[in-house]
């Protein structure tokens, strides 16, 4: 199934925004004071929170229309966050011989991401031509494997894979004109 994409003409975005993790973390305690945790999570849940500032008639028409064509929460789509949406020169790790998995980066932390274009890719530091792989969502594929020695990185602007966690979106109007959302959540879904 083909996601759509937010529109990205939509840039009234309200600077302020949250976006939060959790692991869903089980923590046992004993009488002893010993602690026990488990998480069955691979990888964490992400919600984030946002809101438009300023929507003229024009974008919140679109706006609504992008939400019904989803059926609020019923469809999942792509997101192009406007603070974590870009890699430069990261490592990707090996799925199969001749295919790599893009990420995203978070201090440390990595996690795979489902859509990425606008995709450089490097073998050992060499710049490789667009013919010489394909990307298929997050994978680079290429068309000759690299030497399993290979060090292959990235350059790519990447996508969050979200639905709605509600069923829709409200929109108030401020002037003629002048329109604003409140506030919404996206959750990442795989």
């Amino acid at each position: 199934m083909t996601l759509r994409k937010f529109p990205e003409d939509l840039n009234g975005l309200a600077w302020e925004s949250i976006k939060s993790m959790e692991w869903n973390t089980k923590v046992q305690k004993s009488g002893s004071g010993k602690v026990r945790t488990l998480t069955t999570q691979l990888l964490p849940n992400w919600t984030i929170e946002t809101k438009f500032q300023i929507l003229t008639d024009e974008q919140y028409r679109k706006l609504l229309g992008f939400v019904a064509l989803l059926k609020g929460a019923h469809i999942p789509f792509l997101w192009l966050d406007p603070e974590d949406y870009e890699e430069k020169g990261i490592q990707l790790p090996l799925i199969t011989n001749g295919a790599y998995q893009a990420v995203m980066k978070m201090g440390d932390y990595v996690e795979p991401v489902e859509y990425i274009e606008k995709v450089t890719v490097y073998v050992d530091g060499v710049k490789q031509a667009s013919s010489a792989y394909t990307v298929t969502g997050g994978a680079v594929k290429f068309k000759t494997a690299p030497a399993s020695t290979a060090k292959v990185t990235a350059d790519y602007t990447y996508y969050w894979k979200v639905m709605f966690a509600d069923d829709g979106i409200d929109i108030e109007r401020q002037y003629l004109n002048i329109n604003k959302s409140k506030t919404f959540k996206l959750e990442v879904v795989r």
